[in-house]
């Protein structure tokens, strides 16, 4: 029992553990959570059963019937007679269709397809709801971070307005420079409130893809800042082609309209069908107490073929309308090709340039802030206005801010061109120098070093 109350006044002490949460666990409740991918899997599912039940068209049909049936007549005015009597028939039958123009063949072909389009479909619907997992994730991370640099260039500014309120009680500055003070001040109020702003939306947009809420001491894990090594644009183009859901949907329902062209087509074909019937006869309840010859029995083997020549012509009309909707799926899948092309060129220009811009802005970074130190120093011994001090934080805060938009923009640009792809792409570690992150080398962002297309 003592053992037990230590136990449960450690726990008790102990301090609250922050939770985090990873971009490649956000991905997993956001597909786990999502009510349009529940919905597309029972659509599965049920063209599954569709087409399992498809196939039964080829079996034959399989019938029995019985029947009983009691007579009584009465005869006495006429032939001072009465007669009744007992009659059973028990038959069986079999038909089995030979030939119906192939129809029920491409109806079988038809339901497999409808079936393959719904997992096409359920494929893009979780494609695009990773990318909206890693866009909302990464969403979340930008605005926090431009958050804290907006609280760092207002600290800074807050700093600044005391001294400028100091120098300005003392006589050492004038009152217009206290007051360009305060407006760079209240500049940065509106950014911070701004910033604030921006994460409470992405926060949202982020608990929508999970479908559930960010506890308030969560934390988002930033995933590891990693290179990818791109290839040419014929190789992504090819695998963007032989991967891409959305396409093969497309593909299939082209395939599915040259089914329903032929099933249509089927119907200037005739039909021939085979049967097989038996019954027996008997003079009671039981079929089988026939005659005391025996039970009476009839037996019945077929084949009959037979042609609606009346539907020659609308069977001809709709498969001439099927193959004009199998044309313009065509041209559809060709425009799509052209625009995914085109999409995946576009993505790749963002991922160069944001890499490229990302480099820029480290640069940039580390030269506001020493061109800010160094102003800072000449403010100090009086050699340098407060102008040109307020000049130097406005360009440190804006370096910071896109640094911080251009990182996470390489992040996203990566995310976009999977999603692309539908394939992960090959990443290595990024280069350290003087502890930041910088993707590749300084030349890696060139054209010149660019994939050849």
């Amino acid at each position: 029992m003592f053992k037990h109350l230590i136990l449960i006044i450690a726990v008790a002490v102990m301090p609250l553990t922050a939770s985090a949460l990873t971009i490649d666990e956000t991905v997993t409740l956001a597909l786990d959570t999502n009510n349009n991918i529940k919905s597309k899997q029972y659509t599965v599912k049920s063209k599954e059963l569709l087409s399992d039940n498809a196939i039964l068209v080829f079996l034959p049909s399989i019938g029995a019937s019985y029947d009983y049936s009691y007579s009584w007549t009465d005869r006495t005015k006429a032939a001072n007679t009465k007669t009744n009597g007992d009659l059973s028939t028990l038959s069986a039958y079999v038909n089995l269709n030979l030939f119906n123009g192939l129809s029920d063949l491409f109806g079988y072909q038809l339901a497999k397809l409808n079936e393959e389009m719904a997992v096409s479909d359920l494929n893009a619907t979780s494609y695009q709801t990773i990318l909206d997992a890693q866009t909302a994730f990464i969403g979340v991370l930008q605005a926090k971070s431009n958050l804290e640099v907006a609280e760092s260039n207002l600290k800074l500014l807050e700093m600044q307005k005391r001294d400028a309120q100091i120098s300005a009680d003392n006589g050492l500055i004038a009152k217009n420079d206290l007051l360009q003070t305060e407006a760079y001040l209240a500049q940065a109020v509106l950014q911070k409130i701004t910033a604030e702003s921006s994460v409470t939306t992405a926060v949202q947009s982020l608990e929508k893809v999970m479908n559930r809420k960010l506890a308030p001491n969560e934390e988002l894990i930033e995933p590891v800042f990693m290179d990818i090594n791109l290839e040419s644009e014929d190789v992504l183009k090819e695998k963007m082609f032989a991967n891409r859901s959305d396409l093969k949907q497309l593909e299939q329902s082209y395939e599915a309209a040259k089914k329903t062209e032929n099933r249509s087509l089927s119907g200037v074909y005739p039909t021939i069908d085979a049967s097989f019937n038996y019954a027996g006869y008997g003079d009671s309840a039981d079929p089988f107490a026939g005659n005391p010859g025996g039970m009476d029995s009839n037996m019945t083997v077929g084949v009959t073929a037979s042609w609606n020549l009346l539907s020659i012509a609308s069977s001809s009309v709709q498969s001439i309308s099927d193959k004009r909707t199998r044309q313009a799926l065509a041209y559809s899948i060709a425009d799509t090709k052209q625009s995914m092309v085109l999409d995946l060129q576009n993505k790749i220009e963002t991922y160069y340039t944001s890499k490229a811009q990302l480099m820029q802005a480290i640069i940039s970074v580390q030269h506001a802030e020493e061109n800010y130190r160094v102003t800072k120093n000449r403010y100090d011994q009086s050699a340098a206005t407060m102008t040109e001090l307020l000049d130097a934080s406005s360009i440190l805060n804006q370096a910071k801010m896109a640094e911080s938009n251009a990182r996470y923009s390489v992040m996203s640009s990566v995310y976009n061109l999977e999603w692309a792809i539908q394939e992960k792409l090959p990443v290595h570690e990024v280069q350290q120098d003087n502890g930041t992150m910088i993707p590749g080398n300084n030349n890696s962002a060139a054209p010149a070093n660019r994939p050849l297309r």
